[in-house]
């Protein structure tokens, strides 16, 4: 079974992350000790999710999630960036950036 070709991005087109796919391969970033050390040092630190605690429900991290995106200019390894966030907030969060939204999750 052959692989499926990779969409080749045209000149008139704008950058930005295409539905199920990244335009930007960060997979080096994500998989790096650094950046798995702090983030695991982030989850040690803050072990809950920072979104359920808004509503007072208590739900274990999942993701060490990155406020503002590093793309967008933020620090990738600055705790003040950083948050503790469970499955669905992740998801729900990284599904807003992918569509153009950036601003609080609340």
């Amino acid at each position: 079974m052959a692989n499926k070709p990779i969409p080749k991005k045209k000149p008139w087109q704008q950058e930005r992350v295409a539905f199920g796919r990244r335009t930007v391969d960060n997979s080096s970033f994500y998989n790096s000790t650094k950046w798995r050390r702090t983030a695991t040092a982030h989850k040690e630190m803050f072990p809950y999710c920072e979104e359920c605690k808004k509503m007072n429900v208590i739900k274990s991290v999942e993701y060490t999630d990155h406020k503002v995106r590093i793309v967008d200019g933020g620090d990738p390894y600055d705790f003040n960036n950083l948050q503790s966030l469970c499955k669905h907030h992740h998801n729900s969060k990284s599904g807003k950036e992918a569509h153009g939204f950036k601003g609080d999750m609340g």
